[in-house]
C-alpha cells in the first residue's frame, strides 16, 4: 500500500460531506507492526508497502467517521490544545465548533433553528431565522434526509408482481445479489427480482432504477435509491410540508452538502443584507431603520 492509497481512502471517506472539488486537511497517524510492511516490493525501499491493505483501509473509514461525527467534548478530550489549533485553520463556515457541546439536534448540526416561510420556483424553500434567510433546494435536502435513512437501514421489501428485467451481464447479476436482492433466471436473457429497496417498490421507473443498481456497489446503490426517491424540484409543497422537511433535513448528520458533493442551503445573514441595501446609511436622515 502507498501513500496514494492512503489518500484515496481518505478521499473516499469524505465523499458524501464534502462539495464537489473540495479535499479535507488530514493528519494520519498509523501504528505498524514491522511484520505488516512488505519489505521486499520496493528494493530502493522509496516506497513503503503494506499487508492487509482491505483491513487498514476499513480502519482509516472507521477513524473518519468517528472524527466527522464527535462532539466538541470529544475532539477537546483526544488533545485539547493541538487539535484546536489544527481546526483553527478550517474555514469559519465549517461543521467544528470548539465551543458548544452541541446538546440539541438543531445544535449538533451547525444550523440555526429554521422557520419555512416560502417556495421560490418550486425548488426552493424560503426560511428565516433571527440572523437572517437561508434558500434551501428541496430535492437534495430531501435526498440527504433520505440517504441518511438508508445508511442506518438498507430496508428491502417483496415486490408483487416480480420485475422482469433482460439482458444484465453476470456482473450485473451478481451485484444485484450483494444487494441482497432476489434475482433468479426467467427465461432466455431475462431475470426476475422479487423484492426491492422500500423507497422504489412503488414508482413507476423501479425497473429502471433496479437497472441502476446493478451498477455500482452499496454506497453507490444508496445514492442512487436516495436521489431517485427525493421530491423533485417543481414539486409545489404547502407550508407544512417544507417545515417539515427543514425540520428532517437540519436533524442529518451532514446536512451542508447532498451525497453527491452539492451545496444543500444558501445563506443570506441579516448584516450581509443591511450592506447591500445600505440601511445604515439612512438612518437620522429619514423614516428608515
Amino acid at each position: 500500500m502507498r501513500v496514494p492509497d492512503l489518500e484515496r481512502t481518505v478521499v473516499a471517506a469524505f465523499s458524501r460531506t464534502l462539495p464537489r472539488d473540495r479535499y479535507p486537511v488530514a493528519f494520519l497517524h498509523l501504528h505498524v507492526d514491522p511484520a505488516d510492511v512488505d519489505w521486499n516490493r520496493n528494493p530502493d525501499k522509496s516506497e513503503i508497502y503494506l499487508h492487509r491493505l482491505d483491513a487498514w483501509q476499513t480502519a482509516i473509514l472507521e477513524a473518519v467517521d468517528r472524527a466527522l461525527t464527535a462532539s466538541p467534548a470529544d475532539i477537546e478530550t483526544a488533545n485539547p490544545t493541538r487539535v484546536k489549533k489544527l481546526l483553527k485553520v478550517a474555514e469559519k463556515t465549517g461543521r467544528y465548533d470548539l465551543s458548544d457541546p452541541l446538546p440539541t439536534p438543531e445544535k449538533r448540526s451547525g444550523l440555526p433553528k429554521l422557520k419555512a416561510v416560502a417556495q421560490v420556483n418550486q425548488t426552493y424553500i424560503v426560511a428565516e431565522h433571527p440572523a437572517g434567510l437561508w434558500l434551501i433546494e428541496q430535492h437534495i435536502a430531501h435526498e440527504r434526509v433520505l440517504y441518511e435513512e438508508l445508511c442506518d437501514r438498507w430496508q428491502l421489501v417483496a415486490l408483487n408482481p416480480p420485475i422482469v428485467l433482460e439482458n444484465l451481464t453476470t456482473k450485473q447479476v451478481e451485484q444485484l445479489q450483494r444487494l441482497d436482492l432476489e434475482i433468479e433466471p426467467f427465461g432466455e436473457q431475462l431475470w426476475s427480482v422479487r423484492n426491492a429497496p422500500a423507497l422504489l417498490r412503488d414508482r413507476d421507473d423501479c425497473a429502471e432504477a433496479l437497472l441502476e443498481l446493478s451498477q455500482g456497489d452499496l454506497e453507490a446503490a444508496k445514492v442512487a435509491t436516495a436521489c431517485r426517491s427525493a421530491i423533485r424540484n417543481g414539486t409545489v409543497l404547502s407550508l407544512e410540508e417544507m417545515q417539515n422537511l427543514v425540520d428532517r433535513w437540519q436533524k442529518t448528520r451532514h446536512p451542508r452538502t447532498c451525497p453527491h458533493g452539492r451545496p444543500i442551503y444558501l445563506s443570506l445573514e441579516e448584516t450581509s443584507l443591511a450592506r447591500f441595501f445600505r440601511r445604515h446609511w439612512v438612518i437620522g436622515k429619514s423614516h428608515g431603520i
